[in-house]
This record gives structure tokens, C-alpha cells and sequence, in this order.
């Protein structure tokens, strides 16, 4: 089961980091240039580190759990910011999809941090 649900994770931030990274071939580094200048470099750098965080997960999965929960409580944090306070953000349906998916990601990262504690200890003893 651990397995799949870090599927669902890579899969969600595999296709957040294409979509970033993307913007900044189609578009140019620091594309969007509607937002202030430190929000357009975050954005920007959302792409990388979501990959990063993508293979993370794979190969070391609480590095990869610490950097996802970085990740989605920042995205989170930064987007309502920018649609609450800056208004830059005109649909307020991708925040809404993004805090559901930080709440997932918390409640798992909890689940397989734990998970991959008991799988350690029970190898040790082997």
C-alpha cells in the first residue's frame, strides 16, 4: 500500500514540476512576470524541486517526505498570498486542489515516515 500512495505522490508532483518547468522553456526563466519578483523565482524553482523531490521519494523517502511537505506547505502558504492578498491569481479552484493534497500529504507523510521506521528496524534485526 506505501507503495502506491508514493505513486499518487510522484505522480502529483511529477505533473506540477513538467507544468513549471514547461512555463520556463515556453516562456523564459522567471515567466510570470504578473507576480512580484521573489513569487516568480518561487515559482520558477517549483519545477526542479518538485523532480527533485520526485526521485527523493524514490530513493530516500523521508528526504523526499521532508522536501514534499516543504514544497506543499510553501505552494500552499505563497498561492494564498498571491490570490487572497496580491490578487494575481484569478481561480481560487487550484488552491483549493493544493490544499487538499497538502492535507494528504501530511496525513501520509506521518504514515510513511513511520512505515519506512518499522521497515528499517525490523532489517536490522534480520
Amino acid at each position: 500500500m506505501d507503495k502506491f500512495v508514493v505513486f499518487l505522490l510522484c505522480l502529483c508532483l511529477t505533473f506540477s514540476g513538467v507544468i513549471h518547468v514547461y512555463d520556463n522553456i515556453v516562456d523564459g526563466f522567471l515567466p510570470y512576470d504578473f507576480a512580484p519578483g521573489w513569487l516568480n523565482a518561487y515559482w520558477s524553482a517549483l519545477g526542479l524541486f518538485s523532480l527533485l523531490a520526485v526521485y527523493l521519494l524514490i530513493k530516500h523517502r523521508r528526504s523526499g517526505l521532508a522536501l514534499l511537505l516543504f514544497i506543499m506547505l510553501s505552494k500552499v502558504g505563497f498561492n494564498s498570498y498571491a490570490h487572497y492578498d496580491l490578487g494575481v491569481l484569478e481561480s481560487s479552484s487550484t488552491l483549493q486542489w493544493q490544499t487538499l493534497l497538502l492535507g494528504f500529504s501530511i496525513g501520509v507523510s506521518i504514515w510513511l515516515w513511520s512505515s519506512q521506521k518499522h521497515r528499517h528496524s525490523r532489517q536490522i534485526f534480520r
